[in-house]
C-alpha cells in the first residue's frame, strides 16, 4: 500500500473539458501538514477530488453547461528526484448549468492569491464565464460573489473527511522548489481575463 506522510507536498490538477473536445486545467498545491500519517495513497486522492468539487461547486450554477468535469490528478512532490509522481486519480462529476452563450473558451475569471511571502502570488483562471454574467465587459456582482466563495474554499485549509490529513493550500514557487502557504488575501478583477494555452503541466 502507497502512502504519503505529513509534510508532503501535492499538485492536484482538475482536468474539465468542453463539448467541442478542448481542454481545461486547473493546477492547486497543497501540503499535507497534519494528521497521523502515513495515508494512504486513494484516501489523499479522494480527498483532493472533494476539494476540488467543493471550490467549483461555489460557480457550478453560472459556468457554461458546455464544459464538464473530467477527472482529478494527484502527484506528490519527489525532492530527490525534483519533480512530481502522480499517486492516483479520481473521475470528476462537475456538471456546470449556465445555459447562456459562453464567451470564447480562453476568455475566463481570474482569481489572484497572494502567499505569506510577497515575491510569490499564484493566480487561478475559472473558465465557463457566459453572456448571462458578462455585464458590459465586466463581470456581474452574482458571478464576483461566486467567485469569492470559491477564493474562500481554495486558500484556507481543510481536512480530508477519508484520510483524516489536514492540508494546508499554498502556491508552488518553481524558482524556489517549495510551497508557500496563502495569506488568505486575493484579488478578483471586475474585467475577465484571457487564458494562453499552455504546456501540459505548466501552471502551478
Amino acid at each position: 500500500m502507497a502512502t504519503v506522510d505529513v509534510g508532503a507536498i501535492l499538485k492536484i490538477v482538475a482536468i474539465a473539458a468542453w463539448l467541442d473536445g478542448n481542454i481545461v486545467q486547473n493546477v492547486f498545491a497543497a501540503e499535507v501538514s497534519g494528521g497521523t500519517g502515513p495515508f494512504d495513497d486513494n484516501e489523499v486522492v479522494t480527498d483532493c477530488t472533494t476539494w476540488v468539487e467543493d471550490m467549483f461547486a461555489n460557480v457550478t450554477a453560472r459556468v457554461s453547461d458546455r464544459l464538464d468535469g473530467s477527472e482529478v490528478r494527484v502527484y506528490v512532490y519527489d525532492s530527490g528526484d525534483d519533480d512530481f509522481d502522480e499517486i492516483g486519480s479520481d473521475s470528476w462529476v462537475w456538471n456546470p448549468a449556465g445555459t447562456e452563450e459562453n464567451l470564447p473558451s480562453g476568455v475566463s475569471m481570474l482569481i489572484n492569491a497572494k502567499t505569506t511571502d510577497a515575491d510569490v502570488n499564484g493566480k487561478k483562471y475559472i473558465a465557463g464565464l457566459t453572456e448571462n454574467d458578462n455585464d458590459d465587459g465586466a463581470i456581474s456582482g452574482s458571478m464576483l460573489a461566486a467567485l469569492v466563495l470559491f477564493a474562500v474554499d481554495w486558500t484556507q485549509e481543510f481536512t480530508g473527511s477519508v484520510s483524516g490529513a489536514e492540508f494546508t493550500p499554498g502556491i508552488w514557487s518553481v524558482k524556489e522548489r517549495d510551497i508557500f502557504p496563502m495569506s488568505l488575501s486575493v484579488i478578483i478583477p471586475l474585467i475577465p481575463a484571457y487564458q494562453r494555452r499552455r504546456k501540459v503541466g505548466v501552471g502551478i
